[in-house]
């Protein structure tokens, strides 16, 4: 049984269990280090994203189109989703799962009357490491449209890693700046609850976290003091602007510092490999 190594990580380790399938021994972390995970900064649909947020084809395809590999992407109804599972071999998608607060990435294995999931869980936790759903249950577990992943074997193809850490290194400065931008206004609850996943997630929990599992402990932790004010400001009653807790001016020291690790390791780097 494979385990998540970091937070958020069961898209990650779940690929690293259909990659077993293929001869290939890997782990969440592994992958994560080797397309270079903790120096990459995204924007969709204007959220900001980093870490194991950084998920799907468009992602997982860094790791394996180079070994000859990508991952196919189903959209499916999930009413259709029991027919489909019946028909295919080993694939992976978001299921939700009673106590575990949103959609978790699973990896179907077995269907035997019923349909049994393989569970990414953290080594040590209480959780099972298997899941298994009658189809009411599943059904009940699914989203409208589901996506439903698996390991096809594809041309090798590399991607232009100076690319991706150049348009990293744009979104850091812009993540910054709406940070800066939010934090200098008062807001509503609502509102700050929103930032949390849309702005500040990105910086002050995946971003550290991608931080660590690559070995940048002391900015890990410059990051983490950050954190710890702002979560003081959220979980208080939220009176003033988030300026006068969290010091913008220290948050941008380490931004740049994040930025300046980016640009080392894109400078190494020698255009198309």
């Amino acid at each position: 049984m494979k385990y998540m190594h970091f937070n958020s990580s069961c898209s990650y380790t779940a690929l690293a269990i259909l990659l077993e399938d293929k001869g290939i021994e890997t782990e969440d972390v592994d992958i994560s280090i080797e397309i270079g995970l903790p120096l990459i900064f995204a924007e969709k649909d204007g959220i900001f994203l980093s870490g194991p947020m950084l998920q799907g084809k468009e992602w997982f395809d860094l790791y394996l189109n180079p070994k000859g590999l990508c991952l196919n992407e189903d959209h499916i109804k999930k009413e259709n989703i029991p027919s489909y599972l019946k028909a295919h071999g080993k694939c992976m998608l978001g299921v939700y799962v009673q106590g575990n607060g949103g959609k978790h990435a699973v990896v179907f294995h077995k269907y035997d009357g019923q349909y049994h999931f393989y569970n990414p869980i953290k080594d040590g936790s209480d959780a099972p490491t298997e899941i298994v759903f009658n189809e009411t249950q599943l059904l009940q577990a699914l989203d409208d449209i589901t996506i439903v992943g698996s390991i096809l074997e594809c041309p090798k193809s590399n991607y232009d890693k100076r690319k991706i850490l150049d348009q990293s290194t744009s979104v850091l400065r812009k993540l910054y700046s709406e940070i800066e931008k939010f934090s200098k206004s008062p807001h509503s609850d609502e509102e700050y609850k929103e930032a949390m996943d849309v702005i500040f997630r990105a910086i002050l929990l995946d971003g550290i976290t991608m931080l660590e599992i690559s070995g940048q402990n002391k900015l890990a932790e410059s990051f983490r003091k950050i954190q710890r004010d702002f979560l003081v400001f959220m979980k208080g009653n939220k009176k003033g602007i988030l300026a006068d807790t969290i010091s913008l001016e220290e948050l941008q020291k380490l931004v740049l510092w994040y930025e300046k690790l980016i640009m080392e390791k894109r400078n190494i780097y020698e255009g198309d490999l």
